[in-house]
């Protein structure tokens, strides 16, 4: 069973953490929509991965927490900024999406209401940079309009972490996949509300582009949750 913190405090603090490599093109309005958030009591860690571009510059000038490593993948990243994070809730900005201006306030609302989810998802819009072509990998399941379980929509108790674990920084692509996948075989509710939290940018940099190491990460999350079940009932 999960301790709830945020339980007890009316506006826990949200740490949004903000993987970045080379991240300049699209990270002025990344950042842009998590300062614009309508939840004020929150604090932005941008982890610059060893970025040779104006990613900690960017950053910089919009006055959020910025740290520097030498590159060791998204997960490695993203395992950094908790390291960082001092927030009872903790969301992860991709430096390339955009959050609607009240997805905090809601998804934190969510959280206060049902106290025994562990963490809350929402609808995901896939947008494209207006001028730049459809890439092949567009994905198939955002043709109907918005949808649910993507990864990056999720706002997480840090309790959870403490359950679950870190990122795997072994993997290059899908970290945050096999996160979630450990978090659903550990037992750990989520709650989904029916409202768009997070707008993905696809375009030619996505990691998602390169359909066949999608499929052999994939294939390796399966294997590995199999395992992890099968484990349980010895």
């Amino acid at each position: 069973m999960i301790d709830v913190g945020v339980a007890k405090q009316a506006r826990p603090l949200v740490s949004v953490i903000v993987p970045a490599y080379q991240a300049e093109a699209y990270l002025d309005e990344a950042l842009e929509s998590a300062l614009a958030q309508d939840y004020r009591e929150r604090e932005v860690i941008l982890i610059d991965d060893g970025s040779t571009d104006r990613t900690a510059e960017i950053a910089a000038a919009h006055g959020v927490t910025v740290s520097r490593q030498s590159n060791g993948g998204p997960a490695a990243a993203r395992n950094a900024g908790l390291v960082l994070a001092r927030g009872e809730l903790v969301a992860i900005l991709d430096a390339d999406d955009i959050w609607p201006q009240e997805r905090l306030s809601r998804q934190v609302a969510y959280l206060r209401e049902h106290p025994d989810d562990g963490m809350v998802m929402g609808l995901t819009e896939v947008f494209l940079t207006p001028g730049q072509p459809r890439p092949a990998h567009y994905p198939r399941i955002a043709e109907d309009g918005p949808y649910q379980g993507h990864p990056s929509t999720l706002l997480v108790r840090r309790e959870v972490f403490e359950l679950v674990g870190l990122f795997d920084e072994s993997l290059r692509l899908s970290e945050d996949l096999d996160w979630l996948a450990r978090a659903g075989d550990a037992g750990v509710r989520i709650g989904r509300l029916d409202c768009t939290v997070l707008r993905y940018r696809i375009h030619a940099a996505n990691t998602s582009r390169d359909s066949d190491a999608v499929e052999s990460t994939t294939l390796r999350m399966l294997r590995a949750s199999v395992r992890r079940k099968r484990s349980e009932r010895v």
